[in-house]
């Protein structure tokens, strides 16, 4: 294969390829488990007879990669939609019930209803909410990074889980972006939010790291549950959003980071993939929630595989681009 590719690429081009097959095909064979937690959620994490290496931890390139979600993983979290966690703790129940006091204003605030809501109304509630979900994870990853330092030990990737989510949450803005503009009243709640949760998510990760992954849990539970119904609305004909969103085309920052169709992604589609993302966070958030401090990060292996995968669709991008290019000439 590499004859093949010193043919058609610069030694350069094909050193990068080289090294991203060789790495894709050496991570493809770590090993992983499902494993459950208490409530019975599954995530996938690493055996402790087969822990990652300090070198495979090490290298960063695996680091801050999203999801592709494939049509049987969306339609699974479309389903999961209505999955709840029941507080057990009382650092649950304080956060769950802070997490309600918030859903109900911000319902007020919107202008919120879940019966055939109005385009208005889910345009600046998406803005808000997404420019908002994103700063719990930062907060994590800033006290995680800064222990790393005061302590002079290694994270072993979890500042990256929780970086990765934050990321994940920006995109779904910048996507949102794209679609409908923020008015001034919309700017001035995205201050406000940004403002006034962002010391609470500190104060929260400062009494109980557990406490904040809980309440994120309980907001991507409102998240999901959110975007589900908008999905509903979409597809149903007659409603406010079937009317004005129902043959609208999924932007380009969409179509590139979820590796949507080309030509004919739709906006629908785009919001099943916004969805899933949620519904995985949701899931990430409680099960870090019920792991005990110092626990290993287990959600190294999706990671892993999320570089994988899109290592290889990098490289065969390059390949069509260099033999198109070379038809061509």
């Amino acid at each position: 294969m590499y004859r093949r590719l010193n043919r058609l690429l610069c030694p350069q081009t094909v050193s990068v390829i080289s090294n991203s097959i060789n790495k894709t095909t050496k991570l493809s064979y770590c090993k992983v488990a499902v494993s459950k937690l208490e409530d019975g959620r599954k995530f996938i994490s690493t055996k402790r007879s087969d822990k990652y290496s300090e070198v495979d931890i090490a290298d960063h390139s695996w680091r801050q990669m999203n999801h592709i979600w494939t049509e049987d993983e969306i339609k699974d979290r479309i389903k999961s939609a209505g999955q709840t966690y029941t507080p057990k703790t009382f650092s649950d129940h304080v956060a769950h019930k802070l997490m309600k006091t918030l859903y109900h204003s911000f319902n007020f605030i919107t202008g919120y209803k879940a019966d055939n809501p109005t385009t208005k109304s889910i345009e600046w509630r998406l803005i808000v909410l997404e420019s908002f979900a994103g700063v719990p994870g930062f907060v994590g990853a800033a006290f995680r990074h800064f222990y790393s330092l005061r302590a002079l030990e290694r994270d072993h990737g979890m500042i990256f889980t929780l970086l990765e989510e934050a990321e994940n949450e920006r995109m779904h803005l910048l996507t949102c972006m794209k679609m409908f503009k923020a008015s001034t009243v919309t700017r001035t709640l995205v201050f406000t939010a940004q403002f006034t949760m962002t010391p609470i998510a500190m104060l929260l990760y400062l009494i109980k790291p557990q406490m904040l992954n809980r309440f994120v849990g309980f907001l991507e539970e409102t998240a999901t549950q959110t975007y589900a119904n908008i999905i509903k609305h979409v597809e149903t004909e007659g409603t406010h959003l079937n009317k004005d969103w129902g043959s609208l085309k999924a932007p380009q920052i969409a179509i590139n980071y979820w590796n949507l169709p080309k030509h004919d992604a739709s906006w629908l589609l785009c919001l099943k993939h916004i969805l899933a993302d949620e519904a995985h966070h949701r899931d990430v958030n409680h099960a870090l929630a019920s792991l005990p401090t110092g626990s290993d990060n287990p959600f190294i292996g999706e990671h892993i595989q999320n570089f994988d995968k899109a290592a290889v669709r990098r490289t065969e991008q390059i390949l069509k681009d260099t033999i198109h290019s070379n038809y061509e000439k």
